[in-house]
């Protein structure tokens, strides 16, 4: 059995935020759409009916199991399968930014989205890159060279291509923004590492970055932002 405790501190921060704004969610039919490792389907797999699609077969050799979901290795094509309005869910965690055709995939995740049903999208926050690059890497012209619109990299999946939070409701006119929360507002910019194994320490930046996720001048500079977008009945 998986714990979350296996995952990097700040990967394991990071989930625990994310599943903790999303809530308690049980008997729903779930699609994870760029399902990585499969962490948040395994996650929710436990009370729901999870369909899990990553175009990656290096990140799957070792994805989570624990409890059953059905795992598709494809990419926007998998989508064809299903007919519109299928899933009460549909979850898009730090995918887009690598996507050239952002249009499409949004448009296809609306389409197979029940009306009333929920889109969980989780997007690099240019700002937040900016701090990190600035304050705690000491990259001053990255942060230049992100200030001036360039991309930034990541070291598993190459470019990141950054896109404006109201560019999803461009995309889709179906959806509607419920919510929009940061997270990781201050754990990047703790340059103390010695504590950051301290479950205790965790649990105290846990809650002071819920306290500040929806206060809107420090979800500017938060690291990522999470997008909750309601489809239109």
């Amino acid at each position: 059995m998986h714990t979350i405790t296996e995952l990097p501190v700040w990967e394991r921060l990071l989930k625990k935020i994310l599943w903790a704004q999303l809530g308690d969610i049980r008997e729903n039919h779930i699609l994870d759409f760029g399902s990585g490792e499969g962490v948040t389907a395994d996650h929710y797999a436990q009370h729901n009916r999870v369909v899990a699609i990553e175009p990656s077969a290096e990140m799957l050799v070792g994805r989570w199991n624990d409890f059953e979901y059905r795992q598709i290795h494809g990419d926007i094509r998998s989508l064809s399968e299903f007919d519109d309005n299928t899933f009460d869910i549909v979850l898009c965690h730090n995918v887009l930014e690598y996507i050239d055709d952002k249009e499409r995939v949004v448009k296809e995740l609306c389409r197979v989205l029940k009306p009333g049903g929920m889109l969980s999208v989780v997007k690099h926050n240019r700002a937040g890159r900016v701090m990190q690059m600035a304050v705690l890497l000491d990259e001053l012209e990255k942060a230049h060279q992100l200030l001036d619109g360039e991309n930034s990299m990541a070291s598993k999946f190459g470019a990141i291509r950054y896109y404006e939070d109201d560019m999803i409701t461009k995309w889709a006119a179906g959806l509607v923004c419920r919510d929009c929360y940061g997270i990781r507002t201050f754990w990047d910019l703790q340059q103390n590492q010695e504590k950051h194994n301290s479950e205790e320490w965790q649990d105290r930046m846990m809650e002071l970055e819920m306290r500040v996720s929806q206060m809107d001048e420090y979800r500017k500079i938060a690291f990522f932002h999470h997008l909750i977008f309601v489809k239109k009945v």
